[in-house]
């Protein structure tokens, strides 16, 4: 066999692919570093015709060890399993994909070159290598194959045939270039079927991969798949969930809405860009991700003029608004919101540069600066509050009611950061847009008034402004019984309850008074609130202090353990569990549990997180 895989005198090891003209209804021309890649790939595609070589003799020792040596080819490194897998196993692995790519390829031919293949998949490998190798015109393979054309293959058997014909004297024509370079991303394709590859900075291979199969999609009539790369292309490149996809395909257009409604067509869209390697599929818990791979992932936006750009940029925009919910205060909503938070910046900034969707993008940016100031990441909460008004501006303001409530929003930023002295003119203008209103908004940009006047000393101002907003939202709970008025209810409760607690003696009231009160205020405000609804960490929190100050420390305790449990939940730092595990550090210790220690070292431990993050 070794004979047959000489170099001639005279001739190159491995083809000469060329970059001729572009022809009409073939592959544009190959770039100069295909040359280098299709020279890489050879040696492997090589050993898997030597493997097929022996199974075709029924020679099974020799295919043994050609399996053993293909599973270790340099080329095919990327590709296919490897842990708990023979090197036999991982080799016939490979060359059950390299035939099925060659297959593929053979069913392409008719759009790549004039004529067409016929013939079982074995058989497939050996024609189509014939063809694209050595330039032989298709109408005589049958006789390439059959005859002793060459008279050195005289008298060999088809297995000696294959490797003559594949490697004594590959030269290939202007002709064979379209047919070597589909067999090329045919065969890489059959290779990433669950194993996309690590293109590892071959971008110019990358580019020629992306070309190849974008003119698939387009002749194979796949419109919502090329929509789909567009719209994941429009994204920044961190992966997306998938359920954004299913449950926020209104805004999209046709066909791309028909795929986003169809959970069957989706799978099947999502597996074969997964299988031709244009997408990345990740799973994190129970939360499966999608995205094209980093060296793809601008080509498709590359591919649409100015205009197609900044109307997928809309398009994506709404997508995203839709897909992800407005309750950023509320933690259920954070893992979304994490995994979108590249994608909000990247589409804001697309509509700062177009000028478009700016009161979407400040819808967006004011949800995103609650979601970090919620989880204690201040300075980015500043940041995007007050883009958000920025973005309101320049859009002309068109709404005092979203206006006030970026302007709340942006001086609770300013408070975690600058304290609330500073804040205090920033609510202040928002109470002065919502002048004679008389709805939830209203409550509770008056609680947070309240709140802030409370930090900068002003209680006696603060307890007016807390009554003020509790009549307001107990009013409008009892006529509408909403889940929004419910919310808002809540909140106010549980914050009035904190500044009864601290600022009770001062108002002439006793601690142990104030905090049956409190008590009396938490039931009502458990009661408005769902189990396990926004608000019900906070008002366990409450509970416990009001326990505690009626010395009910047993009841204190329980309340306390059970809060950390549910905080541990998330996991992930957050100012709450920290709160909780101080206040169960202190119930311990009143108790004389010498557990105290080691959750106050627990305490530190979760602070240092939120000091890093």
């Amino acid at each position: 066999m070794t004979g047959s895989n000489r170099t001639a005198a005279g001739e190159k090891n491995g083809p000469e692919v060329k970059s001729g003209p572009s022809r009409a209804g073939l592959p544009s021309p190959v770039p100069p570093g295909f040359a280098a890649a299709w020279q890489e790939f050879r040696p492997g595609l090589r050993m898997v015709h030597i493997a097929v070589a022996h199974s075709l003799r029924d020679d099974r020792e020799g295919e043994s060890e050609a399996l053993r040596k293909l599973a270790h080819a340099p080329v095919f490194d990327p590709f296919g399993p490897r842990d708990d897998c023979t090197g036999e196993e991982r080799g016939r692995w490979l060359a059950d994909r390299v035939a099925r790519g060659v297959q593929q390829a053979r069913d392409t031919a008719p759009t790549v070159v004039a004529g067409g293949l016929e013939g079982a998949a074995v058989q497939a490998l050996v024609l189509w290598c014939l063809h694209v190798v050595l330039g032989i015109p298709l109408e005589e393979l049958g006789a390439a194959q059959e005859g002793d054309i060459d008279p050195p293959l005289r008298g060999r058997d088809t297995a000696q045939k294959i490797e003559g014909r594949m490697w004594l004297s590959a030269r290939p024509t202007g002709r064979a270039e379209p047919g070597i370079v589909t067999l090329y991303h045919e065969v890489q394709a059959a290779l990433r079927d669950r194993h996309p590859t690590r293109e590892g900075g071959r971008d110019e291979v990358a580019r020629a991969h992306f070309g190849y199969e974008w003119r698939r999609l387009t002749r194979l009539g796949l419109e919502a798949e090329r929509d789909l790369l567009t719209l994941l292309s429009t994204l920044a490149p961190d992966p997306l969930p998938v359920s954004f996809l299913t449950d926020a395909w209104g805004p999209l257009p046709d066909p791309l809405r028909d795929l986003g409604s169809s959970t069957h067509l989706m799978a099947l869209a999502l597996r074969r860009l997964l299988d031709r390697g244009l997408l990345m599929v990740t799973s994190r818990d129970d939360t499966r991700l999608v995205g094209i791979p980093e060296p793809l992932h601008t080509l498709p936006v590359a591919t649409l003029d100015l205009a197609q750009r900044r109307r997928w940029a809309d398009i994506t925009l709404r997508f995203l608004s839709v897909a992800l919910r407005g309750d950023t205060h509320d933690h259920d909503s954070w893992p979304e919101w994490h995994d979108a938070r590249p994608h909000v910046l990247h589409l804001v900034a697309l509509a700062e540069e177009y000028g478009e969707r700016l009161q979407e993008a400040a819808d967006l940016m004011d949800r995103l600066s609650v979601f970090h100031r919620v989880r204690g990441d201040d300075p980015d909460a500043l940041t995007a509050a007050r883009r958000a008004l920025d973005l309101c501006a320049r859009a002309g303001n068109p709404a005092a009611v979203k206006h006030a409530t970026y302007l709340t929003n942006y001086a609770m930023a300013v408070r975690s950061v600058h304290g609330p002295a500073a804040a205090l003119k920033h609510i202040e203008r928002a109470l002065a847009i919502e002048a004679n209103r008389c709805d939830t908004d209203h409550a509770q940009t008056l609680n947070l008034y309240a709140s802030m006047l409370e930090s900068t000393g002003r209680s006696q101002e603060a307890d007016q402004a807390f009554r003020q907003a509790l009549a307001l939202a107990r009013g409008l709970h009892e006529d509408t019984g909403s889940e929004e008025d419910a919310e808002a209810l809540t909140m106010i409760l549980n914050d009035y309850t904190v500044h009864l607690m601290h600022h009770a003696p001062e108002q002439g009231g006793s601690a142990r008074a104030t905090a049956g009160d409190v008590l009396r205020m938490l039931d009502e405000a458990e009661n408005v609130a769902p189990p396990g609804g926004y608000g019900t960490e906070q008002i366990m929190l409450n509970r416990a202090g009001a326990l505690r100050r009626l010395d009910r420390l047993e009841d204190a305790r329980q309340v306390l353990e059970q809060l950390v449990t549910l905080c541990e939940e998330w996991n992930e730092p957050t100012m709450l569990l920290f709160a909780s595990l101080v206040e169960l550090a202190k119930v311990l210790s009143d108790l004389g549990d010498p557990r105290h220690e080691e959750v106050l070292r627990r305490a530190h431990e979760v602070d240092d997180l939120l000091a890093v993050s």
